[in-house]
């Protein structure tokens, strides 16, 4: 009885974590919802009821929502700190989790896939849920322990059981979904014993590379109807999705002269609470701003940093620190970093006979207080009023502001050039028209208020913008034809007995590699790992000199020198291993790929904009 009661006062703590299992393996069975079914025949869903909509199936908002929140509390348990970036990570995450799992649902609907108690009951028996194995009731010794854990399920005490038995109900049949994936999926003796070879025979090569690097453009500048034929014969590569482009005016954020002196202060009381003699290392562990000033375990380390030389701490550090003797504290000395108080411990010379010090310092950061941005946040909002009143044009003149240009971005972009990860700009861009005038914005560098001047529409790209990226394409086409040339030469030579270094000597555009060994599954000394080489070396016969292989941006010629013997016995040993583990690959591969072209497929109405 004291076991029923153990689980029934720690199951809400286990559903959680079975929860969380349960959406991070996409099994979130009939928890989505679906659209109302007049909605559904006339292909309209009410968005306050779907955040998205999978082949006409609603995912309601208020799942995303509370598994968004679980999310985000778990992280903040952890000390993880959520800024915008990691929510918008959270966001996209738990959005795709749940497509992918009303994919899978539908499938598990139309393949008519079900599960009987016997079948839950067989898997909590043989396949007991981890987090089930892990309560300290269930162990000995800290070990899971299976007589006690099935002592427990054969003898219910109540209805402790019945929110597990759902759990297992609901990832059963996507468990045998995959298994009907996985029948299909089989390893060929010939494809183990390849991955043996990759793994434990060393191969021994003499090569010849040829880099298309080595050939100057000039030799194989492309000429206009080259370059317009290619335009025009590889249109697929010249599709550009809609882009926009916005200009903006900004106010970087930056500490005032009032922020600086509240550090000076600071600086000031502690060097007057080291006259009247308080422990340095005390006053650095309060006050230093250091991040390294904290161990693992969340203690001060007294600002301590060791003996360093010259040339380890930025200049006026350096000077300040060396000019002082040992014992005594200077500063504050101000750095890129903020303000230091330096305490040199010690001085000596090393075995090289250079100058070291040991020093612990007080690290005072000068950052804009919460008035600085204030008062820079004031001045963006009042240009915004001017906008209102005097139009954008007028309002940058009247300012004083300097107008820059984002260059042009597509709508799936999160990160802009000159702010890093910002979805605000891209979100205002896309969903307001030409002449538009955003609210302020604020990054972690500035506030900024961005106007939409442009609409490049989707197509293909104007032959005039992409004209040069052509011409380096087809120099770097041209240059590798180039190479396989010299390489086919090369070849020829060889068989007719030169040597290959006799080869290179001769020219200066070729290099000399060998003999040099390795096994198939790793790299070849200055060859690198490339799969044209791997397939080329498995099928050659010792002493063979192999036609020209393509690697990036080169051929090379090879001569396979040896190959150590076929170890017969080693391969008996480890070749169930071997299936077993490209078996997993191949099985995780065919199941991503159906999930994936599944998706691509699949008709999917995204609300997410309605949201945030």
């Amino acid at each position: 009885m004291g076991l029923m009661n153990t689980m029934r006062t720690r199951m809400h703590i286990i559903l959680w974590i079975l929860l969380i299992l349960f959406i991070g393996s996409m099994t979130v069975g009939g928890l989505v919802g679906g659209a109302d079914i007049v909605n559904q025949l006339f292909g309209r869903v009410d968005i306050s009821k779907a955040i998205a909509v999978v082949n006409g199936e609603a995912i309601p908002p208020d799942l995303f929502f509370h598994q968004l929140d679980h999310r985000l509390e778990q992280s903040r348990a952890q000390g993880v700190e959520v800024d915008d970036r990691s929510l918008d990570f959270e966001r996209e995450r738990i959005f795709n989790e749940l497509i992918e799992t009303t994919i899978i649902n539908q499938q598990i609907a139309e393949r008519k896939i079900k599960v009987s108690a016997d079948e839950i009951y067989y898997e909590l028996v043989n396949n007991p849920p981890q987090t089930l194995m892990t309560i300290p009731d269930f162990q000995t010794d800290g070990a899971f322990d299976q007589a006690k854990y099935l002592e427990a399920l054969r003898n219910p005490q109540g209805d402790e059981w019945l929110p597990i038995e759902d759990y297992v109900r609901q990832y059963l049949p996507r468990q045998k979904l995959f298994n009907e994936l996985r029948a299909g999926i089989h390893i060929s003796d010939d494809e183990v014993r390849t991955e043996f070879t990759l793994q434990n025979i060393e191969y021994t090569v003499s090569a010849l590379i040829v880099s298309a690097g080595k050939f100057t453009e000039d030799e194989f500048e492309p000429t206009n109807d080259e370059m317009e034929n290619y335009y025009f014969l590889n249109s697929e590569k010249f599709k550009q999705d809609e882009q926009r482009v916005l200009s903006y005016v900004e106010w970087r954020k930056a500490p005032s002269q009032e922020d600086t002196l509240l550090a000076q202060e600071t600086a000031s009381d502690i060097l007057s609470r080291l006259d009247e003699g308080s422990d340095f290392a005390e006053l650095a562990d309060e006050y230093s701003e250091d991040p390294g000033n904290r161990a693992p375990d969340g203690s001060g380390r007294g600002g301590d940093l060791g003996w360093f030389g010259r040339g380890q701490m930025v200049s006026q550090f350096e000077e300040a620190a060396f000019a002082a003797g040992k014992g005594t504290v200077v500063g504050p000395v101000q750095t890129d970093f903020g303000l230091h108080i330096i305490q040199v411990r010690d001085h000596r010379k090393n075995n090289d006979g250079e100058e070291e010090i040991q020093a612990s310092h007080i690290l005072l950061k000068i950052e804009m207080g919460p008035s600085t941005r204030e008062s820079i946040r004031s001045k963006a909002v009042q240009f915004s009023f001017d906008v209102e009143d005097f139009g954008f044009t007028e309002a940058v003149s009247r300012n004083g502001s300097q107008l820059r240009e984002v260059p042009p971005f597509t709508e799936n972009v999160a990160f802009l050039p000159k702010f890093g990860y910002l979805p605000e700009p891209v979100k205002f861009a896309f969903s307001n028209g030409l002449g538009a005038i955003s609210e302020v914005i604020e990054s972690d560098q500035q506030f900024v208020i961005f106007r939409l001047d442009s609409v490049i529409t989707a197509g293909m790209k104007e032959y005039g913008t992409v004209r040069n990226q052509i011409a380096s394409t087809l120099r770097s086409e041209k240059r590798l034809t180039g190479a396989k040339s010299s390489a086919d030469e090369l070849r020829s030579k060889l068989r007719n007995e030169e040597s290959f270094k006799a080869l290179a000597d001769s020219d200066e555009k070729v290099q000399f590699v060998g003999p040099v060994s390795a096994k198939l599954g790793s790299s070849f000394q200055k060859i690198g790992r490339h799969e044209s080489v791997i397939g080329a070396l498995l099928g050659a016969e010792i002493g063979e000199i192999l036609p020209p292989v393509e690697t990036s941006q080169a051929y090379v010629v090879l001569k396979l020198e040896g190959r150590q013997d076929f170890d017969e016995s080693e391969w008996e040993v480890r070749k169930d291993v071997i299936r077993k583990g490209l078996l997993t690959q191949r099985e995780n591969e065919a199941i991503g790929n159906w999930i994936r072209e599944l998706r691509e497929n699949a008709d999917i109405v995204d609300n997410r904009k309605y949201y945030f």
